[in-house]
């Protein structure tokens, strides 16, 4: 059972049943995410450790010192795009990546819908227009490199890339390639399997900090008001930088 009363709606076309997340932004803009829970693509479902790591960077970038001005940031793995898009809406020139067939079937189309619906709020508040891009990737097979992709990028983010240990280094020389000494780095991932987790962690650790974030200071940032019920987070969210 999530953690989240989801506010979905149903629709319905000749290839796939298809649910609407609706994602209330720090400034009251309401994001409009397509799901494809039917398909047999994980990336096509909207997951708690998404939710909660795009409710914990909207804190964090509000909270921080660091200024998001011309700032650039990269999502891998963006699936349906939430995290993405919510980086985005923070004023961070953002690009989401995803296999080929996440790209087409939904990502593209949802970063477009809600490109506009946050420009639109931008634009009746006199405010500069937000930028994001959606490129294909598969990080396992692809090497990184200008012009496709700009790196170092000042933040960048993931949610549940990590399921399998074969996925691992992959994943760490991803990061690795796209970072710099002063690049954020935040991994969520559900608990799932805590050998992967752990073997993920360590792989990391050789050339990284990490920290994980207590799911004490997890629970401030998402839910105003605590309650009993609530009980145990089922994401762990690390944050990394490079070591110089």
């Amino acid at each position: 059972m999530s953690v989240f009363d989801r506010k979905q709606t149903n629709q319905t076309n000749s290839q796939n049943s298809q649910e609407i997340y609706e994602f209330k932004i720090s400034n009251g803009t309401i994001l409009s995410i397509k799901q494809q829970n039917d398909s047999l693509n994980h990336g096509t479902t909207i997951w708690d450790s998404s939710i909660i790591t795009a409710q914990f960077m909207q804190h964090f970038l509000r909270s921080s010192n660091n200024s998001l001005i011309n700032k650039k940031c990269i999502e891998l793995g963006s699936g349906c795009g939430l995290l993405g898009l919510v980086m985005c809406s923070m004023g961070l020139q953002t690009t989401l990546t995803d296999l080929e067939c996440v790209v087409v079937n939904i990502l593209q189309d949802n970063v477009k819908r809600n490109l506009w619906i946050l420009n639109q709020h931008q634009q009746e508040n006199n405010n500069s227009l937000l930028n994001a891009q959606v490129k294909i990737l598969d990080w396992t097979v692809t090497k990184l490199q200008p012009p496709e992709f700009t790196p170092p990028y000042d933040y960048i983010v993931a949610t549940d890339c990590i399921y399998s240990l074969d996925l691992i280094n992959h994943f760490v020389r991803c990061i690795n390639e796209l970072s710099n000494e002063k690049s954020l780095i935040f991994c969520g991932l559900e608990r799932r399997d805590p050998l992967v987790t752990e073997t993920f962690v360590n792989a990391c650790k050789g050339g990284f900090n990490v920290v994980k974030i207590p799911e004490k200071k997890l629970k401030k940032f998402i839910f105003k008001e605590l309650d009993d019920d609530i009980g145990n987070i089922n994401v762990e969210i690390y944050r990394l930088k490079k070591r110089k």
